[in-house]
């Protein structure tokens, strides 16, 4: 088994070859290992083993996609692979901003991995066999996009724990990256592409050149890669603007009233504010006399809302969107308070960004130098600079809920006429403005550095490797804020002698704001707003050492050993933008900006630095005991073992494991069995992030209105705990007139969270054009890491059998039971089990002259459960079959290649699936049948 340097070079020399793609929709097609490795004379090490070896040989399925099928995608980033692969599933932990909206806009342009959809950090992304330092100082996860896909060799995909074999994080998969190495020739790669709709253009130039040295000892790679991809806002697709769902039905008096409890609705909106603004007029039946309609919510408590629902005496008016008239508010259907269907207010998402916009350049350098035939050195350098943006939701929302409402006075002179006279009419000093403020956008800029020295040699029968390698992501994230103190002085305008809007305060350095309809100049938006500017930087230093070699003979083979040591450390600094940070003498926040004020000053958010560490040593061990060969039952059995200890300076000692069995009946048929253990240690967030403080709206189920909808008996366990707060059953919340404190903070308690797996198949290869592989898998992961959305948090703290105290402790409530505030932190709570079945078929066949092949990959998913409460049984999510988590996903490549062109045809199929899983019949339309079709 000793290691040959012998190179299979890319004889490449290609001399200007130009690939044009505009609109491509080929996607990645799975390769047999086995067809890749056929015209190789020597093993290699594929992922899931560390022992060199075939991947027909492996016991855990293997996907390899090779670099031809890679080009042929057309795509740039290998984000877009791998997410058409049907393993992956965007789930549960999702983070990148287009992952169905559930994603960060400070994590714009950020590729992540999601194997089995269980989350990003779980997916543990390596690049030729060595792990790669995160996308951010906020995840463990790797950003894909910042490895271009031209100097990508191959993407070998094993979806199952590997933990034992490559470490902390392998819970669902490991994607192993091989980058080119022993590249001869030049490549250049010209693309451009748009979509159906003419827009989200891209574009993408790459050179790659490489050759040979000092008579061939010695090679050097490099590649500079460009591309663009232009920004697609969410307005932009009527489908993606709409928030569609089922909403609670104001009708429903309780559970036995017959009525349903919800309602589908195709559009929902917020109706107490629009991007056009919606004005709160006092008429003859106004109860507040000469009180200012601004002013009300702080005498009464319940904030303004449009079309009155609290019959306090006023009309809602607005500005029509497509002629800019004053007219009436038009409400919707279906309202529960805020929320209704259709008419006029603000669609929530219509702000944010679709497909975020990204400006990549990446460098890449390698170079192997074979100083004996015994003795490889090599060097590799990565640098890659990314600039992407996304635009979310305003940064203010001005009603009683995030800031006061705008007063619009009888002499402001963006006021509408129509209004003026209506203010006229009804003797108003002034009236009250409610619309969206400036978007917030934020445009980030990171860089990654990474630089691995390592060598690679032998010594007797013992094969070795040996290296250091350093890493290092700079982020800088700049995002648009509204500075209050200067938004305040700017919407309080009057009219000079000349006609002229100018701020009342009389600073001349003001420019008055027209709130109204998006009619504010771009003098007035430089002088109420500003760019914060924070800093973050994450490394990583990994330094390993492994060795390979035979033990010792067997009657039916030689045993084979890998083993190895591995240090890791990783730091994460971050570094908020002052205005953020900004806090009063009482701890509190200052609100000094829009995204930092909270409804009073005591729900002001603020963002505290962050300075940590962790460090890992690892020991770990493989071996493959050949147990029987060309027996009558068994071409051969053999018998993989693997173990790993790991000590992590936070959380202590974890062991993992991986057995394996592999039984060749024949040497066509073969049949595979796994079971491991993996565990996922916490990463430098959810361990150390700071404390900070922010607002939010919660539901609290001791409401008395939340109550009403619970079954009318007075042993029931969520009425019971309750009571054993406190709080009477017709306790009345302020949670659901306005928002609470959130106090967010990491949690150096957490211990690593473990998964449990095993894996079941065969594999048939009765020649070289013909592969079936067919493998059931099932997956079960305990003390998962989670941080509970807070109003989760309350809905368990009461929802068990008793009161739960791993949630309860994380509320604080008054005296009168009110909600002071809710711990939002990283706890080992939750559970996951899936399971499934993975099939894979390969087929090639001569014709005419050239070849055709047909390969399917598919994933089955038979069960994927979320119990969110261990500690509560009936608290399981089955998300087999819904929206995100379709029961059947496949990928269908056809080729047909021969000397001079190649043709490939790609379907991407995703089975029917449920859009909510928990509708009854008669919460929906018949015409909608609560199902998305086929696709």
């Amino acid at each position: 088994m000793r290691k040959s340097f012998n190179k299979n070079k890319l004889n490449m020399a290609m001399s200007g070859v130009l690939v044009l793609a505009t609109g491509s929709l080929s996607f990645a097609q799975p390769v047999y290992a086995a067809e890749q490795e056929e015209e190789e004379s020597e093993k290699i090490v594929i992922t899931g083993s560390r022992i060199q070896r075939s991947s027909a040989q492996m016991t855990t399925p293997t996907t390899v996609i090779g670099a031809a099928e890679i080009e042929r995608t057309g795509a740039t980033n290998l984000g877009e692979i791998l997410h058409n692969l049907p393993a992956s599933l965007d789930g549960i932990g999702a983070t990148s901003i287009n992952d169905n909206g559930t994603g960060s806009i400070d994590q714009a342009g950020m590729e992540f991995a999601n194997l089995r959809g269980l989350g990003t950090n779980r997916t543990l992304v390596l690049v030729d066999g060595k792990r790669h330092v995160p996308g951010s100082a906020q995840s463990a996860a790797v950003d894909l996009g910042m490895i271009p896909a031209a100097i990508v060799e191959r993407i070998e995909v094993i979806s199952g724990a590997a933990s034992a074999i490559y470490g902390s994080d392998a819970v669902t998969g490991v994607i192993n990256i091989i980058l080119k190495k022993e590249f001869q020739g030049t490549h250049i790669k010209v693309q451009s592409g748009t979509t159906y709709e003419n827009d989200g253009d891209t574009k993408n130039l790459s050179l790659t050149w490489g050759d040979n040295f000092l008579n061939n000892e010695m090679n050097l790679t490099l590649n500079l890669d460009y591309s663009e991809e232009e920004e697609i806002s969410m307005s932009a697709r009527g489908y993606a603007n709409r928030d569609p769902g089922f909403r609670p039905n104001p009708l429903n008096t309780g559970p036995d009233d017959g009525i349903p409890d919800t309602v589908f609705a195709q559009d929902v909106r917020f109706q107490a504010l629009s991007e056009e603004g919606l004005i709160y007029v006092p008429n003859g039946d106004y109860l507040f006399g000469n009180l200012p309609i601004t002013m009300v919510s702080s005498v009464i408590g319940p904030p303004i809302f449009a079309d009155d629902p609290f019959g306090l005496g006023y009309d809602t008016y607005t500005i029509d969107r497509d002629d800019g008239s004053f007219r009436d508010f038009r409400s919707g259907i279906y309202c529960t308070v805020v929320p209704c269907e259709g008419g006029d207010g603000f669609r929530t998402q219509e702000t944010n960004t679709l497909k975020t916009p990204t400006e990549r350049v990446s460098f890449y350098a390698s170079s192997n130098y074979d100083i004996t035939a015994d003795l490889r050195l090599s060097a590799e350098l990565k640098y890659s600079k990314v600039e992407s943006a996304a635009s979310g939701q305003a940064s203010v929302f001005h009603d009683d809920n995030f800031g006061p409402l705008i007063a619009l006075t009888s002499d402001n002179p963006f006021r509408p006429q129509a209004l003026a006279d209506l203010m006229a009419a009804r003797n108003l000093d002034v009236v009250a403005l409610a619309v969206v403020g400036l978007n917030s956008r934020s445009e980030n800029e990171r860089e990654t550095t990474s630089f691995n020295f390592a060598a690679d040699g032998s010594f007797g029968e013992v094969d070795y490797n040996f290296y250091t390698q350093y890493g290092k992501v700079d982020t800088t994230r700049r995002s648009q804020d509204v500075l209050n103190e200067r938004y305040y002085e700017a919407l309080d305008a009057v009219a000079d002698t000349s006609g002229n809007a100018v701020c009342r305060s009389g600073n001349p350095d003001c420019v008055a704001y027209n709130p109204i309809n998006n009619l504010a100049s771009q003098a007035a938006i430089d002088y109420v707003s500003v760019n914060l500017q924070a800093e973050e930087e994450m490394t990583q230093l990994v330094s390993a050492f492994s060795i390979t070699s035979d033990l010792f003979d067997m009657p039916a083979g030689v045993v084979e050993l890998a083993a190895g040591i591995e240090y890791r450390k990783e730091t994460a600094t971050s570094n908020p933008d002052p205005l953020a940070q900004a806090r009063n003498p009482d701890g509190s926040g200052a609100g000094l900006v829009g995204s930092t004020t909270g409804a009073s000053p005591s729900e002001n958010s603020f963002l505290l630095p962050l300075d940590a560490e962790v460090s890992i040593k690892e020991i770990y061990a493989e071996t493959i005991f050949p147990l029987v060969s060309d027996a009558t039952f068994a071409d051969f059995i053999d018998a993989e073992l693997a173990v790993r200890y790991s000590d992590h300076s936070v959380t202590g000692g974890d062991s993992t494991y991986k057995a394996g069995l592999n039984w060749a009946f024949t040497d066509k048929f073969r049949s595979r069995l796994t079971s491991s253990k993996a565990v996922r240690a916490p990463h430098i967030q959810e361990l150390f992030a700071p404390n900070q403080i922010s607002g939010a709206f919660v539901t609290d189920p001791c409401h008395s209105a939340n109550l009403a909808l619970r079954p009318n008996d007075p042993n029931d366990p969520h009425r019971v705990n309750c009571a054993a707060l406190g709080l009477a059953p017709d306790f009345q919340s302020e949670a659901a007139f306005g928002t609470r404190n959130l106090l967010s903070q990491g949690n150096p308690n957490l211990k690593p969270e473990e998964a449990q797996s095993f894996s079941f198949g065969f594999v048939y290869s009765p020649s070289h054009d013909f592969h079936v592989t067919v493998d059931y898998w099932e997956m079960e992961i305990t003390d998962a890491i989670t941080t509970f959305d807070a109003s989760d948090v309350l809905l368990n703290c009461v929802n068990g059998a008793s009161l739960n105290p791993l949630f309860c402790d994380l509320v604080n409530r008054d005296q009168s039971g009110q909600i002071n505030s809710i711990q939002v932190k990283s706890i080992n709570a939750n559970k996951f089990t899936a399971e499934g079945i993975d099939a894979e078929l390969y087929y090639n066949m001569d014709l005419s002259e050239g070849a055709l092949s047909v390969s399917l990959k598919g994933t089955y998913i038979g069960k994927r459960d979320f119990q969110q409460n261990p500690d509560d049984p009936n608290d399981i999510v089955s998300r087999a079959g819904a929206v995100g988590t379709p029961k059947f996903r496949a990928l269908i490549n056809t080729v047909y290649s021969n000397d001079d062109y190649e043709l490939a045809w790609t379907i991407n199929h995703i089975s029917e699936s449920t859009f909510d899983i928990n509708a009854l019949p008669e919460q929906y339309p018949a015409w909608f049948d609560n199902k998305v079709e086929a696709f």
